[in-house]
């Protein structure tokens, strides 16, 4: 079942249940407090369920142990051990009261481990006592020899029943911790998604006025010369600022859609650089699925026309391929332009934002590479894990 289904039901549930019960008025406000109600109702059942279940435990072992005498009736046994355990149960909120105030951290272990030591051997005698007498008044205990009964208690019971408060005990640190543990791992998660979304967001800002002041000056200084193609590059330049204003703010895309915007990007790029700019898109018939980064073959792209490109006579080829290979998703743009000046190749702000974007999604899983080519030219590659969902 998915996610959001899970969802529906849950809030339907919570409807009914406000529908249903007319202190939902006044009691709940909110899901909020709903929840809290649920989750500790959930709570309360599941000690109610560990107490019967552990005292049905030692009714069986009491019932069949040859060693009680007189051996003991079923409905003595398990009086007995469910009397004691609900009691536990009952005194549970306490044993977490106390775990909550005395937590064994640095500096304060042995202040806990006596407050502890203390409240254990305070609550065992007090439900050995009030067990005694629910006991009495069940008639599974002699009417006059409660105290009797008490002290025998203390003497059989007492060492067998204190363990179970500091079973209680580490049984809630063990979920706290963990609760915690989980917390941790979800803001994490958070903080590092709206890192990301940050990341992006100031790419996209970066892109906008940089892409749009080089257009510009370029149909500028077109309208003086063929005012034809100026107008044709302005309705272009608008498709594309509209296409980017309203796309979705998405971490990954398809290869499909970012291709579509690739190909506005270079309809406008076209007609700056008129003939002398040629361009070969080959993608495997498995990979348009596949997701990749938003915004992230723009920059290698831009790279290719303004510094392989752009400073050549003749103009160029930039090639864009696209495969899958087993689980992963390859993809390179290279051109056969003036490749680098530098040795090893310089990373420009393009380049870099791209290769810190696929570390901090992908992390070691990924592989960025920029070199010049053999023959001349430049041609930058990536691999990241091929995935078509939407996580």
């Amino acid at each position: 079942m998915s996610r959001a289904v899970e969802f529906r039901n849950e809030r339907s549930y919570a409807l009914g249940a406000r529908a249903s019960c007319p202190r939902f008025g006044a009691g709940w406000q909110s899901r909020e407090a709903y929840d809290r109600f649920v989750s500790r109702a959930r709570i309360a059942f599941f000690v109610f369920i560990a107490g019967t279940v552990t005292g049905l435990y030692f009714a069986m072992q009491a019932y069949w142990n040859p060693a009680i005498t007189p051996p003991l009736r079923w409905s003595q046994a398990i009086g007995i051990n469910l009397t004691y355990y609900y009691l536990w149960a009952v005194t549970t909120p306490l044993v977490v009261i106390m775990a909550r105030r005395f937590r064994f951290e640095s500096g304060r272990w042995s202040i806990s481990f006596v407050a502890h030591a203390l409240a254990s051997a305070v609550l065992t005698a007090i439900q050995i006592v009030i067990g005694e007498a629910i006991l009495t008044l069940l008639g599974l205990r002699a009417m006059g020899a409660f105290w009797s009964g008490v002290r025998y208690s203390f003497v059989v019971n007492f060492q067998s029943s204190l363990p179970t408060y500091w079973m209680i005990l580490f049984a809630y640190f063990a979920f706290d911790y963990y609760v915690k543990y989980r917390d941790r791992e979800l803001r994490g998660a958070q903080l590092a998604a709206e890192l990301s979304r940050a990341q992006l967001q100031a790419l996209r800002m970066q892109l906008k006025p940089h892409f749009l002041f080089n257009t510009l000056n370029s149909i500028s200084a077109l309208m003086y010369q063929d005012v034809e193609m100026a107008d044709s590059m302005l309705a272009r330049l608008s498709e594309f600022l509209r296409l980017t204003l309203d796309r979705e703010l998405e971490q990954e895309v398809t290869l499909s859609e970012e291709l579509e915007f690739i190909r506005r990007y270079l309809e406008i790029e076209k007609i700056r650089f008129e003939d002398r700019l040629t361009v070969s898109v080959d993608v495997g018939s498995d990979a348009g699925d596949a997701r990749l980064p938003a915004l992230a073959l723009q920059p290698l792209i831009e790279n290719a026309i303004h510094h392989g490109i752009a400073s050549r006579p003749a103009g160029g080829t930039i090639a864009i391929a696209a495969r899958r290979d087993a689980g992963s998703l390859h993809i390179s743009v290279s051109d056969d332009g003036v490749g680098s000046e530098d040795h090893p190749p310089r990373e420009r702000i393009g380049l870099a934002n791209t290769r810190a974007r696929l570390e901090r999604l992908y992390g070691p899983a990924q592989k960025f590479t920029a070199a010049d080519l053999p023959a001349g030219g430049f041609v930058v590659e990536m691999v990241i894990p091929f995935h078509t969902g939407s996580g």
